[in-house]
């Protein structure tokens, strides 16, 4: 297997990771009713993912093999409250090889250094691995209309 290459999201990047970003909402978020699914590719449109490249608070990484993006992870750090990891995606082909982990491990450090000291996520179906990775399960909640769990990593200084 071709080694995988973490890094932050170029602007030349964007539309290949907006195609993988909709591909993976079409094939496996499909637990999220269809309007849900339509906006938030509209949210992650590529000029969406530009603007998120240029706003300090934001982190944008993808995962590469090769010159191809297999996977993404999409963040951001507020100036209050925890930082929020909103989305970490790798295609089935590439799972197994800690390539989740390296996205997940380089999104907790980039949100760190813009002053997170706590990152929260909501998971439909991977609290387990998470949980496996040091975050902590805080609460069930429904999240447009589909039941989620919100976990919570504390962030070392």
């Amino acid at each position: 297997m071709t080694k995988i290459v973490i890094s932050e999201a170029r602007l030349y990047q964007l539309p290949a990771l907006n195609r993988l970003f909709v591909g993976a909402v079409h094939k496996h978020f499909g637990y999220f009713p269809s309007d849900v699914r339509s906006r938030v590719i509209h949210d992650h449109s590529v000029l969406r993912l530009v603007l998120a490249t240029a706003d300090r608070r934001r982190v944008v990484l993808v995962a590469r093999a090769g010159r191809r993006i297999v996977g993404y992870a999409i963040g951001a750090s507020p100036a209050v409250g925890p930082a929020q990891l909103y989305w970490l995606y790798v295609e089935p082909d590439h799972r197994g090889a800690n390539t989740g982990l390296s996205l997940l491990s380089r999104m907790i450090k980039l949100l760190g250094t813009k002053g997170a000291h706590v990152v929260s996520i909501a998971t439909h179906d991977h609290r387990h691995y998470y949980e496996r990775q040091g975050f902590k399960f805080v609460r069930k909640t429904v999240v447009d209309g589909v039941k989620m769990d919100i976990l919570i990593f504390k962030v070392k200084a």
